[in-house]
């Protein structure tokens, strides 16, 4: 029977090949160690390929060498650049001699080799590598970071823009894809488009496992992307909000004190009551005998009713409460007062319920809403819709199409 010649000149392709057919051993002299084929026992690898094209490879060659303390091995690793005949690539001599992984992929492979040698701490020394490092998949890395509170994401993130020093428009890029995606989701939500036999409310409603009913959704979507109320709703900008507070005086009991969505504070409180986007401002049959107007529905007088009252009962129950937010912080009036405040209504579609075309009928609803947004002092009224074109502009610095609405072609 022929016993196989070992052969040492091998290169391993870690592009092609599946490193889960190698192992490190150590020679039976114990003075080194070698990289084998589990299924070829006589066939050991010198390098490794790490990029390769029609022209020329990247290689890595590993050395062990025996550490006097630990005993363990320790690699050392040499990257070279070859030709297809396995000749040395020369440089100019004047020039730095550059080897760069130019693309994830070939990043990901040289992170895959040093996973290898990791699997073999028993014999293999690292120099600690395992407890400074972590090999991480993308999606490990996000589960855990989504799981992180808000202050704990923040610090994380500006951890990491200290260590990769990253720069201000490259920050800018982040934040602009994120509203992005942000305007995105408004989009799917507004329009409440069925993907896999589920409506995008629904879909979200179960993502985040709210309560039911339309409300809830918005609710919990403009309060988690408070910049659209902040940039929006006011030309001057709200700092902070505070989530479902109390406004009046409750009795002994706990009971009797109105309750606002949203509480914004800048320099001055901002009330903010939201209802949902397919709450209906108008009745649908108009009164017969106005002229040149229509009927609002209950739930909006009603709304604009409760806007009214939270108003009030803030005024009067200001100084002698404490507001706190969902982090347990008490507000600090030294910072922020309460004069008249100002009070913004959030309620319906208007490019759905009276949209902006030649018909009477909705000529007559648009000039009505108009007619008592202008003449009420005391409550701001804005529609889903006219808050996701403010957010549009905001974000992309450009009016939307004016039938986007309409347009099942129009996408972000």
């Amino acid at each position: 029977m022929l016993i196989p010649v070992p052969t040492f000149d091998n290169f391993f392709n870690l592009i092609q090949d599946d490193l889960d057919q190698l192992e490190i051993k150590e020679n039976h002299g114990q003075t080194n160690c070698l990289i084998v084929d589990k299924n070829s026992p006589s066939k050991y690898y010198k390098a490794f390929i790490v990029v390769e094209n029609s022209k020329s490879k990247i290689i890595c060659e590993i050395a062990f060498y025996r550490s006097s303390d630990t005993s363990k091995y320790l690699p050392r690793l040499t990257f070279k650049k070859i030709d297809n005949k396995g000749n040395i690539k020369e440089n100019d001599p004047q020039k730095e001699v550059i080897i760069a992984f130019r693309d994830s992929t070939e990043s990901l492979t040289f992170w895959k080799l040093i996973g290898f040698l990791n699997k073999f701490k028993d014999i293999v020394e690292l120099g600690g590598f395992e407890n400074s490092f972590s090999v991480y998949s993308r999606d490990k890395y996000i589960k855990e970071f989504e799981s992180l509170n808000e202050k704990q994401k923040t610090d994380e993130i500006i951890a990491l823009f200290k260590k990769i020093d990253i720069k201000e428009n490259d920050i800018k890029s982040i934040v602009f894809e994120k509203r992005k995606y942000t305007m995105k989701a408004f989009l799917f939500l507004i329009k409440n488009l069925n993907r896999h036999n589920k409506s995008s409310i629904e879909r979200y409603r179960e993502k985040y496992a709210l309560k039911s009913g339309d409300e809830a959704v918005w609710h919990h979507f403009l309060k988690n992307n408070d910049w659209i109320l902040g940039l929006n709703v006011d030309i001057k900008f709200i700092r902070d909000f505070y989530d479902e507070q109390k406004v009046g005086i409750e009795d002994s009991r706990g009971s009797g004190s109105p309750k606002t969505d949203v509480l914004g504070m800048s320099d001055y409180t901002t009330l903010i009551e939201l209802k949902h986007c397919n709450t209906k401002i108008f009745k649908k049959e108009k009164n017969k005998g106005r002229a040149n107007t229509w009927d609002f529905t209950s739930d909006f007088i009603e709304g604009v009713s409760q806007c009214l009252g939270q108003k009030f009962y803030l005024d009067k129950s200001y100084d002698s409460k404490d507001f706190v937010n969902s982090d347990g912080q008490i507000l600090d009036k030294i910072q922020t007062g309460t004069i008249d405040p100002k009070t913004v209504f959030i309620i319906g579609n208007r490019a759905s319920e009276f949209p902006r075309d030649m018909q009477i009928d909705n000529r007559t609803r648009s000039e009505t809403f108009e007619i008592f947004r202008r003449n009420n002092r005391n409550i701001d009224i804005i529609t889903f819709d006219e808050l996701f074109e403010r957010a549009y502009y905001t974000v992309f610095s450009e009016k939307v199409p004016r039938d986007w609405f309409i347009n099942d072609e129009f996408e972000l």
